[in-house]
């Protein structure tokens, strides 16, 4: 069996605590990387949670829908959560599944997951607290929680989890607003580049060829067709093309 030895096995009393969730509250306000929030809920809730030696969320990735570790305390992590992910079953698992807490203790792990219950063991894993996250309508992730002893977590346990799993789904919406809202703004500002570019080359061909908007508008679109390219493409071309012979 692994080393499952603790460098303190105190408890955190309540003016650690106190003091755990307001520097989390603190990096919440500093709009920090959403990968270094995640890893501070992790540390937060190591120091916060009464027997806790280790945590870590699980998310679904974006693009392909499988579930990973996003943030851990600690390496032993990754192993406990793949052999969830293998054995297709667990308690991190089963929190993203039914989006309810998921509280067990040794003997109800080897009830529940007996895939999963022997690489829990061999890892030393003795208690687990798992608290679902929405990431989105349809994805749902998991803030776990794993200790040594077989306490199995409290009530109170299971409340601060949940604060801190909410306060991970804030992080995690917000990041995904500010990433969709730069993207519109990229998208915006290639628009008024691509008008631009159009409107410039218009003026261009009217010139050369002493015709109006529309038509000059209806010559870019005709060329755009015959070469079956977009239509700024060829308006790029020709504003470059003039700006080199000046």
């Amino acid at each position: 069996m692994k080393d499952t030895s603790r460098v303190d096995d105190s408890r955190p009393d309540s003016a650690s605590s106190d003091s755990a969730l307001e520097t989390f509250r603190a990096l919440l306000r500093s709009h920090a990387r959403v990968e270094t929030l995640l890893q501070s809920v992790c540390n937060q809730v190591v120091a916060t949670v009464s027997g806790a030696d280790m945590a870590g969320v699980t998310l679904p990735d974006e693009r392909t829908g499988d579930t990973a570790t996003a943030a851990c305390t600690d390496s032993r992590v990754f192993t406990v959560d793949t052999d969830q992910f293998r054995s297709n079953q667990g308690p991190c698992l089963d929190a993203a599944r039914t989006g309810r807490m998921i509280r067990a203790r040794l003997g109800d792990i080897a009830v529940r997951w007996p895939r999963f219950a022997a690489d829990a063991a061999d890892v030393g894993v003795r208690s687990v607290l798992s608290a679902p996250i929405s990431v989105d309508t349809t994805q749902i992730g998991s803030l776990n929680v794993y200790s040594w002893t077989d306490h199995g977590f409290t009530d109170t346990d299971e409340i601060l989890v949940k604060v801190f799993a909410a306060a991970v789904e804030s992080a995690i919406w917000n990041s995904r607003r500010a990433q969709e809202a730069q993207t519109e703004l990229d998208g915006l500002r290639e628009a008024m580049r691509t008008r631009a570019a159009i409107e410039q080359a218009k003026g261009i061909v009217m010139a050369v060829r002493g015709v109006d908007a529309d038509a000059a508008f209806e010559v870019l679109s005709l060329q755009s067709q015959s070469e079956n390219v977009k239509l700024s493409v060829i308006a790029t071309r020709i504003v470059d093309s003039v700006r080199r012979d000046l």
